[in-house]
């Protein structure tokens, strides 16, 4: 079923401020694969002259061929460009063409590493191809779009060919969790953020689920069964990246079974002797976007006290359901493997993940209770307590949530402990009154609904809000 495009707003609006601004755009655009980057580019191109190439893996010569080709539906016959026999020649008759009779033309060439992997002085070709489109200021845009993200990264380091030669960078994430939602419309609220919590934000896991289809249905069909489509995506995922990847995977099953420090990874992690030889291996799996280092924020100059977690809801379902059903599931199980393995646990699974909603939440709605936007936003974990959601407003005034995934409704003494834990901790000393709130998924209590009314600085946000319709 296809699904309309959803989100994106920011970066649509980057994208076309970019595009059309006088000078040439020169786009570079990274990001896990299966996050949205070809869709994104399709709909800012729609409406605009634009040539789009997919590469392959295929030789350089054949890619050539293929891209003129591609180049001739928008710009039409011209024997120039046919017989250009090299890619710095077809990019400068390209950009001849875009100011004679294609204003405005955009040029994407989507998977660029493919073609660096074919051809590896690409890159300087490219270079000298940006540095012509911003000495002559010509009508022609170029992005240039990968999923490798540590080549795409590369691209652009010192002493590397387009070090400095982009406008424009776009580093596209999965979508915020009210965005992933909406691909859930008319189910129930709690059902619309378990089923965030299982596929995540990523659009292609999203668009694969369809919403006539029970929460189970979906999640057997496309992540349990038999040849499910997201069946083996993790692993996918590395291979794409490293060439050994067995420690990395290794990595993120520690952390998604609970192991948040580096001692309790490398105690599970036998092949890891110490901090220092983890170090480069999570500073691989960030740099992939996989996995999230965390200080908490009254941490100061603490530069050891930080915490791993995994950067996407569904690798954290996926490493810790599926991986250790992976025989049963081999062996159709999954219908026993999602009954006795996974509803009985979703639950205790969901409050790690309600958490993330909620700090996401108050990172990017958070005026819509609070007089200003959050300027920044984490959390704060101290010997005896927790405090889930931390952080300041621009207008400089702290912030603390505390969050419960629970039956039953949360009661007052929630909020008075979050009040004690907030007036001992340093990050809110000298400083004004915090604002508290309390994120619950099965409502309040009289009582605590009495004293938010009666103070104006205690706030409460469930379900319904947390997924309200985009303003």
């Amino acid at each position: 079923m296809a699904h309309p495009f959803i989100g994106r707003n920011r970066e649509l609006e980057a994208l076309h401020e970019g595009l059309d601004a006088p000078r040439p755009c020169i786009a570079i655009v990274l990001g896990r694969r299966r996050v949205g980057k070809s869709r994104l580019l399709a709909e800012v191109t729609r409406d605009r002259p634009s040539i789009y190439y997919q590469a392959t893996r295929v030789a350089s010569s054949l890619s050539l061929i293929m891209f003129k080709a591609e180049a001739g539906r928008t710009v039409g016959d011209d024997p120039v460009l046919d017989s250009s026999a090299d890619w710095f020649g077809v990019l400068a008759r390209l950009e001849e063409l875009a100011a004679k009779r294609v204003e405005g033309l955009t040029v994407v060439i989507d998977e660029f590493p493919y073609l660096c992997d074919a051809e590896p002085a690409l890159p300087s070709v490219f270079q000298k191809f940006c540095d012509r489109l911003r000495e002559g200021g010509a009508a022609l845009n170029l992005v240039l779009c990968g999923s490798k993200v540590s080549f795409m990264e590369g691209l652009l380091a010192e002493k590397n060919p387009l070090h400095n030669r982009h406008t424009l960078k776009l580093d596209v994430g999965p979508l915020p969790f009210r965005d992933a939602t909406r691909f859930f419309t008319g189910w129930p609220t709690e059902e619309r953020l378990r089923a965030y919590g299982i596929f995540g934000g990523m659009p292609y896991y999203l668009s694969l689920c369809d919403p006539a289809q029970t929460l189970e249905e979906n999640v057997r069909r496309i992540i349990l069964g038999t040849g499910a489509p997201l069946a083996e995506e993790p692993t996918n995922l590395l291979q794409a990246e490293l060439r050994d990847v067995t420690r990395y995977a290794t990595i993120l099953n520690a952390i998604a079974d609970g192991c948040t420090t580096s001692g309790e990874i490398i105690g599970r992690v036998r092949e890891i002797a110490d901090a220092r030889a983890l170090s480069p291996y999570v500073h691989v799996l960030e740099k992939l976007r996989l996995i999230r280092i965390v200080r908490s924020l009254d941490a100061g100059k603490r530069s050891r006290d930080r915490r791993y977690h995994l950067a996407d809801p569904f690798l954290a379902f996926w490493y810790r359901f599926c991986l250790p059903h992976a025989s049963a599931l081999s062996s159709g199980h999954d219908r026993a493997v999602w009954r006795e393995a996974i509803a009985p646990d979703l639950d205790q699974y969901m409050g790690t993940i309600f958490e993330w909603v909620c700090r996401e939440y108050v990172r990017f709605f958070a005026d819509e209770i609070l007089p200003s936007t959050a300027n920044e936003v984490g959390q704060i974990w101290a010997a005896n307590y927790d405090i889930d959601v931390a952080g300041r407003l621009l207008s400089g005034v702290p912030l603390a949530g505390e969050c419960k995934w629970w039956r039953r409704p949360v009661g007052v003494n929630v909020l008075q402990r979050l009040q004690e834990n907030t007036s001992a901790n340093n990050y809110y000393a000298e400083s004004e009154t915090p604002f508290h709130i309390v994120f619950s998924r099965s409502g309040f209590s009289d009582a605590l609904v009495r004293a938010a009314k009666e103070d104006s600085a205690v706030h409460l946000v469930g379900p319904k809000q947390l997924v309200a319709a985009p303003r």
